[in-house]
């Protein structure tokens, strides 16, 4: 997991996809809650080896709501447009229980709250990168009710980052 802020975020070296989509993507986020939900093709779209932005509104979670979540072919870019909420991230061991392994989806569920997480804080301007091999539960409130978030979809083979499996 990286956490920054995106003023920082173009320093990392993560390969050939994230300078393509990186100056994309603070363009989007430019237009900060005034962008409308939806789904932003980034370097091109998925179809042509790019990336998907999603924007989605909603009302956090009580922490007892939220549910872990994690992905095997994708990275998550976590960003928050207004509001604030809290994405706890733990990594995972192997032989955690699972509720739902949706390979079609690239998405599991997971039915227990590990011992031990990280919290991270989420707001304009941060940002989380959330790797395969790492579990989050997104969407915990925090001082805000209402959230607009922005969430990137990251094929992994496509990034220069460290493995957490």
């Amino acid at each position: 997991m990286i956490v920054d802020t995106f003023a920082r975020g173009a320093q990392y070296t993560l390969g050939s996809l994230w300078n393509a989509f990186y100056p994309e993507l603070l363009k989007l986020l430019a237009q900060g809650d005034s962008l409308p939900d939806g789904g932003y093709p980034l370097a091109g779209g998925p179809e042509n080896g790019g990336v998907m932005a999603f924007v989605s509104s909603y009302e956090a979670k009580e922490e007892s709501e939220a549910r872990y979540e994690g992905h095997d072919r994708m990275a998550d870019i976590q960003t928050i447009l207004s509001g604030d909420e809290y994405m706890d991230v733990f990594f995972l061991r192997g032989g955690e229980k699972e509720s739902l392994h949706d390979e079609q989806r690239d998405l599991i569920f997971y039915d227990e709250a590990p011992e031990a997480f990280t919290r991270v804080h989420l707001k304009p301007g941060v940002f989380a990168l959330v790797l395969p091999g790492e579990a989050h539960r997104p969407c915990v409130k925090c001082a805000s009710e209402k959230v607009r978030k922005l969430v990137v979809k990251v094929p992994i083979k496509a990034l220069n980052a460290p493995s957490s499996l």
